[in-house]
């Protein structure tokens, strides 16, 4: 039984509706494989995944595929012809990712193949969408461990290649190097950056509002000391992104409306902006309501991924709550709160990050990742979402608080005398679990009643806004939100 979520004020009232949430795409890879990314191609309309499988499943045959194949909405094929696996069988090769500039197809990963004069190239593909063949981007990128990556991967007028130090076209060593569709260029800003590293890594190159941002891991080039893992260009030299104050990585990145999100592995606790997601506007960061996190391990949180759909920024990867409720590693953003998705995921074992891509296709959404089961039925490692605007329960962090009284028969929490503590009345008498979040999603304190009314205090917690959730027997849901003077 799942609800859907209508908010007036910050009151969350559910309606009980039956029906399916997930379905399944394929029947997933052989072996220890797994599809790791998902794009939606508008231009061949098709669903392109990749990975580090050699076969891929449908229900009647199995496709030999290379870490890659598309989905034509029926079932999988082969995407195109030439990578290869780098150096042995099953899930030795690996497809990153997959994007278009300049309306051509690009796939970036860990894989080789030879071109036309038969010469090995590596890591970087173009794909001749007349032959089906895939083809090394006007040089030879000779080795792995270099240049891997093609990024950004949202459309923008200049394409880079990224990774650790390597050479690529014979230009001297560097971790990134501009492409503009024809041939690769020394970006000379990267120059200005402290040399000599072995490890020197970047990530994703950007522009956003007249400036280029750069996730990396690169001695600091602002001050000369210590290391930075987010930096931008302004045109004449680099700059601090102001805010940010965590080494932890960058993992995607989405622009929309003048606003820069960002997400990955860095929390509050590290100096980051936000937990495993954040938004950048007017030189001002927003934590999006607290953020998501991992209880679990909470070093082990991330968000992989950041997809627009219906208006609403989905994220994916491996948390299990979104501000002040439970989730299953994917939640969206509307502007204002969080609102967790229904499905009951299950995942594949030793799964080390559940959901790790999304993709918009055909107008809907598709997930993938260590996925075993979805409300129990099996759903192996990529599905779609079929839910509408269905949801488990949405947050109430961003609303507005409201003085209106609540009717009986809904949760009433009041003031009591003094300054910390509230009474409780429920909705019915039952069994009864109550929890208190502060604002950013981090849990205070719990109470387990039976009956109809308690008294609570936040004697021992800070001032500020606190979230008040409970749940009775049968699963419905209730949220408010408190003020500790």
């Amino acid at each position: 039984m799942k609800r859907f979520c209508v908010a007036f004020a910050t009151t969350l009232i559910s309606v009980v509706a039956n029906a399916q949430y997930w379905k399944a795409v394929g029947l997933g890879t052989l072996g220890p494989t797994s599809v790791q990314t998902l794009y939606g191609d508008s231009i061949s309309d098709r669903l392109l995944a990749g990975g580090t499988f050699l076969h891929i499943l449908n229900e009647n045959d199995t496709v030999l595929a290379f870490g890659q194949a598309a989905w034509n909405g029926q079932r999988w094929d082969s995407l195109a012809t030439r990578i290869q696996a780098d150096g042995g069988g099953e899930g030795a090769q690996q497809t990153f990712w997959f994007l278009r500039f300049q309306n051509q197809l690009y796939a970036c990963g860990h894989y080789g193949f030879l071109n036309n004069e038969g010469q090995v190239n590596r890591s970087l593909a173009r794909l001749n969408e007349g032959t089906l063949h895939w083809e090394n981007l006007e040089c030879i990128n000779p080795s792995i461990g270099g240049m891997e990556t093609l990024v950004p991967k949202e459309p923008q007028a200049t394409l880079y290649a990224t990774g650790y130090m390597g050479s690529i076209c014979g230009y001297p060593e560097s971790c990134v190097f501009r492409y503009d569709g024809s041939a690769f260029h020394v970006w000379e800003p990267f120059n200005l950056i402290p040399q000599g590293l072995n490890d020197a890594y970047v990530g994703t190159v950007f522009d956003f509002q007249g400036k280029t941002y750069m996730s990396c891991s690169l001695p600091d080039p602002v001050d000369g000391s210590g290391f930075v893992s987010f930096l931008r260009w302004n045109g004449t030299a680099w700059e601090h992104v102001p805010g940010w104050n965590t080494l932890s990585p960058i993992k995607d990145i989405s622009i929309r409306n003048d606003t820069l999100y960002v997400a990955g592995t860095f929390t509050l606790a590290d100096g980051g902006p936000g937990n495993l997601v954040a938004a950048f506007s007017n030189e001002q960061w927003s934590d999006m309501g607290g953020g998501l996190f991992y209880n679990p391990v909470p070093m082990s949180g991330v968000v992989w991924d950041l997809e627009w759909f219906h208006g609403k920024l989905w994220a994916c990867g491996q948390f299990d709550q979104a501000a002040n409720l439970p989730a299953h590693s994917i939640a969206h953003w509307d502007g204002h709160r969080w609102c967790v998705p229904p499905g009951d995921f299950r995942w594949i074992f030793n799964s080390q990050s559940k959901l790790l891509d999304m993709a918009v296709w055909r107008d809907s959404l598709y997930v993938c990742g260590g996925i075993l089961t979805v409300d129990w039925d099996t759903m192996k490692q990529v599905v779609q979402w079929i839910g509408g605007d269905a949801v488990d329960d949405c947050s109430t962090v961003g609303i507005g608080e409201t003085t209106q009284p609540v009717p009986d028969g809904h949760l009433l929490i009041t003031p009591l005398p003094g300054e910390d503590s509230w009474t409780v009345r429920f909705p019915h008498p039952g069994t009864w679990k109550l929890e208190v979040y502060d604002a950013t999603g981090r849990f205070v304190k719990h109470i387990h009643t039976e009956g109809q009314a308690i008294e609570f205090n936040l004697a021992s917690a800070a001032p500020g806004i606190y979230i008040v959730h409970t749940k009775d027997v049968h699963g419905s849901a209730w949220v408010r939100k408190i003020r500790n003077p």
